[in-house]
């Protein structure tokens, strides 16, 4: 059966990818020349209608037909008689070709669609990473993706590990790399110190420093629903076997409910040295001596290439090392 054709026509149109010999080049602009002639009939009438002299459209006219290679139009002295059978089929096929091509032209000028990113720290920590300037960071990569908005959320404790997967964030700050085969871990060059968090009774609340081994004797707070990989540094458990620590539960799930747990009593917690921002009267920062300093990562979905989550990812490994450098023993 032989092709429709309009079909057929559309094909001359579009060419072979497969085959550059049925490649060609089609001037939109005497496509739509020829489309006003056909519909007014007439010459003149179609000339006016373009802007343009009766010679100026029969030049259109026949460079077209030279690119097609086929005759669209009879034609008499008085203007055209009648649009061939190829010319139908032209037109049938054209027509649809230029509303594309114009809302392509239309998305090309209207620019990227409009995104928010959002940014995913653990609970509560926002004010000890005051010294990273999310604000101007933000600030200044919206300038280079204007189409983009940038939005923080903190992240409960137990979520960290599956607040990407779930989509709640784009882009996620924390202490360890995810163990999750569908992100990407981007490590990053600030840290910081590890110091002990006591109560102001506590016997070391005046000690200034203590040996990190020793402190770890202390009954230590834990959450049983964080995940080991984000807990173990807080744990210190390099120092010793997690089976060993003297643990105590509790539910917290962000550095407020953290640090209350520990105030008046003997329970210990660690945290980043920048989090004495948040220490309340009752609480006293304890020098860890020997501690392992705490790195930081920033964490996306592998698939999610935006321009402002990888500008993003590339502003927070361009952060200068000493940046959250509080507290360096």
């Amino acid at each position: 059966m032989e092709p429709h054709g309009g079909d057929q026509i559309t094909r001359w149109i579009c060419g072979s990818v497969a085959d550059a010999r049925l490649a060609m080049e089609l001037d939109l602009g005497l496509a739509s020349s020829f489309l006003v002639l056909a519909e007014e009939g007439h010459y003149g009438r179609a000339a006016a209608r373009l802007h343009v002299t009766s010679p100026a459209l029969t030049k259109r006219i026949r460079r077209l037909e030279q690119q097609l290679g086929v005759g669209l139009l009879q034609r008499g002295p008085a203007g055209v008689l009648r649009v061939t059978a190829a010319g139908l089929r032209f037109a049938e096929a054209a027509g649809p070709l230029l509303a594309h091509a114009e809302a392509a032209r239309q998305a090309a000028r209207q620019g990227p669609s409009r995104y928010t990113v959002r940014i995913g720290l653990p609970a509560g920590a926002r004010p000890s990473l005051a010294g990273i300037s999310l604000a101007k960071i933000t600030h200044d990569l919206h300038r280079s993706y204007p189409e983009a908005h940038f939005t923080c959320r903190d992240i409960p404790f137990p979520e960290l590990n599956q607040c990407l997967d779930d989509k709640t964030v784009d882009v996620l700050w924390t202490n360890v790399p995810v163990p999750n085969a569908t992100v990407d871990s981007h490590p990053l060059n600030v840290d910081t110190a590890l110091v002990g968090i006591v109560g102001a009774r506590h016997r070391w609340a005046e000690a200034g420093s203590v040996d990190v081994g020793a402190f770890c004797d202390e009954p230590m707070l834990f959450n049983p629903a964080v995940s080991e990989e984000w807990m173990g540094p807080f744990l210190l458990a390099d120092i010793r076997p997690r089976r060993d620590a003297r643990l105590v539960e509790t539910l917290a799930s962000d550095y407020e409910h953290v640090l209350l747990s520990v105030d008046g009593g003997d329970t210990v917690t660690t945290s980043v040295a920048s989090a004495s921002l948040l220490l309340g009267p009752d609480l006293r920062v304890v020098t860890l001596t020997g501690a392992a300093r705490m790195g930081f990562h920033a964490v996306r979905r592998r698939t999610d290439r935006r321009g402002a989550v990888l500008g993003l990812i590339e502003a927070f490994e361009a952060i200068p090392a000493g940046t959250l450098a509080q507290g360096r023993t």
